[in-house]
């Protein structure tokens, strides 16, 4: 991995800058608090995302922004590679939002989870880091914040050797055992409670051979019932085909009888009919001659001729009423004429002066129209008298016509009477006849049921016994059924009493059975417990010593020999002892490292920073970091002799990419690049 460049938006003093990365060592120099470190952390801020604990968002987005940015550019294996993330201020915290990676010109987004899988895969870290706070193999051989320098090394020696074992992927060794303790105790647990679960064994085998016992008892109990059973159920069969046979002349017995009630209920209602019939043709006699007696002697005039004479009489009537409206409209029409006349003449008798022509009316001209007016009233009431004679000759003539009419509507409702009682007197004549012919009938059906009667009495006396027959052959059964029921009973009851304990046998068998599979399994569990505690633990033990020695001679090795290129002392030597643990030997005793002078305390730190980088790469071998590596104020306390000394050992290390943050103005003698951080006003830029 080579870094190329970097883009900073709104992180901690940056607004906007880009750094861009040359290969071989570079310094990045500034004054403290200049900015230096910020650009370390937001490299590992784009290539891993936010760490809660030890990378926060509010530790990298700048106060004040809302949204901040990193967008970071390096190569692997001959990629290209962009990768951008982004942070976002809420309401409450900081948060981490989707960001892109771009592999060889090819987009693709995702969740910082997402991005972070797809980083440790192109690093060649492995995946079980994806879920970690800290990605230890990145901070112990690509970078370390200088905070963090030194605290490995002053560590107490248990979580330095967890930490150690977290780094060179071998902690899994000691997982493996403590998981293998877990599982041995919860082995011991379950071995406990089988041995709990089986201690009744025999106990449920020999309640099983008792129940078994019982049911061979229930069994020949059964056996000794079923034949009288099948005996009764015999006896009742026969029983049941004499009910039936008897039901069956009960049936028919009941069918004679309901046939003879019929036959004695039709022979009641067709001698109540003939005697009804008798009474009817008598009183249809007597209606008969009744009717003849009134019709006698009456003459029948033609009912046409009186319905032409009432018509026309009807005519007449209606002309005769015509000529008196028009009698009345004249009269009305000569009193208003007269009513008129007699108007004007009282109106010429009071005006003086014409209204028309306001003239002088004279009293010869008022006589002149008096005199008209007055003949013209007597004319109207002549006329008047005239009408009135002829409206009372017609109302004499309607008033004739009227009765006339009356006289001869008696006649025609005479006619009709007759007409009507004539033809009653031959319905009733008719009906007597069919009533008479119905009583012949009758006569003959009384003697067809009264010999059918007979017939039907002689069947009934043939088997009127059977009913008794019945009533005992009913009682036996009743006795048997009840005796079949009672072995049913007792047989049922066994059978039930045999289900029960059958289950309870089938019950204790598996109880038995998961027993015996507990005792299998308890078998299995003892030799699995004894496998783990006296071989598999013992063996990770092995295994992780062995790595570890190998790891310890390398970073032994190498401690020692960074150690000696920093301090030129032959008074002070270093080695480790087997917990990884920095031993100092000082004039030929061991000291500890806080009796050391601060350059003496980095050189221990940076020596041990620089082992491990070295062990790690060659112990991981597909990592691909390799080529870089980026130190943080590595030279803390350093005298201006240490300080030529990073030029030796930036010349041993042959990194393709060194990175350097430092104050001290002197590396940027031996650096191949620098780059310097200026911060004005709160903002950090290049100079």
């Amino acid at each position: 991995m080579l870094l190329k460049s970097i883009q900073l938006t709104n992180i901690r003093s940056y607004e906007s800058q880009r750094i861009d990365f040359p290969t071989g060592s570079t310094l990045l120099a500034g004054d403290i608090g200049s900015g230096k470190s910020t650009i370390l952390l937001a490299i590992e801020f784009a290539l891993f995302g936010v760490k809660r604990k030890h990378l926060s968002g509010s530790s990298l987005l700048r106060h004040g922004k809302k949204e901040g940015e990193v967008e970071l550019n390096f190569i692997i294996d001959d990629k290209e590679i962009i990768i951008k993330r982004k942070l976002k201020r809420g309401k409450e915290d900081i948060s981490q939002e989707a960001g892109y990676i771009i592999t060889n010109g090819l987009k693709k987004e995702g969740t910082h989870i997402e991005l972070k899988s797809i980083i440790l895969n192109l690093l060649g870290y492995p995946q079980d880091l994806l879920s970690k706070s800290r990605d230890l193999i990145y901070r112990y051989t690509v970078y370390t914040p200088q905070e963090q320098m030194k605290q490995i090394v002053l560590e107490e020696k248990d979580i330095r050797l967890d930490t150690l074992r977290k780094v060179f992927n071998i902690d899994k060794y000691k997982r493996i055992r403590e998981n293998s303790q877990i599982f041995v105790r919860n082995l011991k647990e379950k071995r406990k409670t089988f041995e709990g679960n089986i201690q009744d064994l025999e106990q449920k085998k020999a309640a099983k051979k008792q129940k078994q016992d019982e049911v061979d008892e229930l069994n020949k109990r059964s056996k000794d019932i079923s034949p009288l059973l099948e005996k009764t159920k015999q006896e009742l069969e026969e029983k049941k085909q004499s009910i039936s046979s008897a039901e069956t002349s009960i049936k028919l017995l009941n069918e004679l009888k309901k046939e003879l009630q019929i036959n004695e209920l039709s022979l009641n209602n067709k001698l109540e009919k003939r005697k009804n019939n008798t009474e009817d043709i008598e009183n249809l006699e007597k209606d008969t001659e009744k009717l003849k007696d009134d019709i006698k002697e009456k003459s029948i005039e033609d009912p046409e001729k009186l319905a032409k004479e009432i018509k026309d009489n009807e005519t007449q009537l209606r002309d005769l009423s015509s000529t008196i409206l028009e009698i009345n409209k004249k009269i009305s029409e000569f009193e208003t004429k007269k009513r008129f006349s007699k108007e004007t003449e009282e109106k010429v008798s009071k005006i003086d002066k014409c209204p028309m022509c306001l003239q002088n009316v004279t009293q010869d001209h008022k006589k002149a129209i008096h005199e008209k007016e007055h003949n013209i009233i007597e004319d109207m009431d002549k006329n008047i008298k005239l009408q009135k004679e002829q409206e009372t000759e017609a109302k004499k003539k309607i008033e004739n016509i009227n009765r006339l009419q009356e006289e001869i509507r008696k006649k025609q409702f005479e006619v009709k009477s007759i007409l009507l009682k004539t033809g009653i007197i031959k319905e009733k004549e008719k009906k007597a006849q069919e009533i008479k012919a119905q009583q012949e009938k009758l006569k003959q059906e009384i003697g067809q049921i009264n010999m059918k009667k007979i017939e039907l009495n002689k069947k009934i006396g043939a088997i009127k016994g059977i009913e008794e027959e019945y009533l005992k052959i009913r009682k036996e059964l009743d006795i048997i059924q009840k005796k079949e029921r009672e072995l049913e009973i007792i047989k049922n009851s066994l059978e039930v009493k045999k289900e029960e304990i059958t289950k309870t046998i089938k019950a204790i068998e598996e109880e038995i059975n998961k027993k015996i599979e507990i005792k299998n399994k308890l078998t299995k569990l003892s030799q699995y417990q004894n496998w783990l505690e006296e071989h598999f633990i013992n063996l990770m033990n092995t295994i992780e010593k062995h790595v570890m020695l190998q790891v310890y001679r390398e970073f032994n090795e190498l401690f020692q020999q960074w150690f000696n290129v920093l301090i030129e002392d032959e008074t002070l030597s270093v080695r480790l002892d087997d917990e990884f643990t920095p031993v100092i030997d000082q004039n030929g005793y061991e000291t500890e490292i806080e009796n050391l002078s601060g350059g003496e305390r980095t050189a221990v730190a940076l020596a041990y920073r620089l082992a491990l980088n070295r062990v790690i790469n060659d112990i991981i071998s597909e990592i691909k970091t390799k080529d870089i590596l980026m130190l943080d104020e590595p030279t803390d306390g350093f005298s201006t002799e240490q300080l030529d000394k990073i030029r030796i050992i930036l010349e041993e290390l042959n990194i393709k990419q060194v990175i350097i943050v430092s104050h001290e103005s002197k590396i940027e003698s031996f650096v191949d690049n620098v780059i310097r951080i200026n911060k004005n006003e709160q903002i950090s830029q290049l100079a």
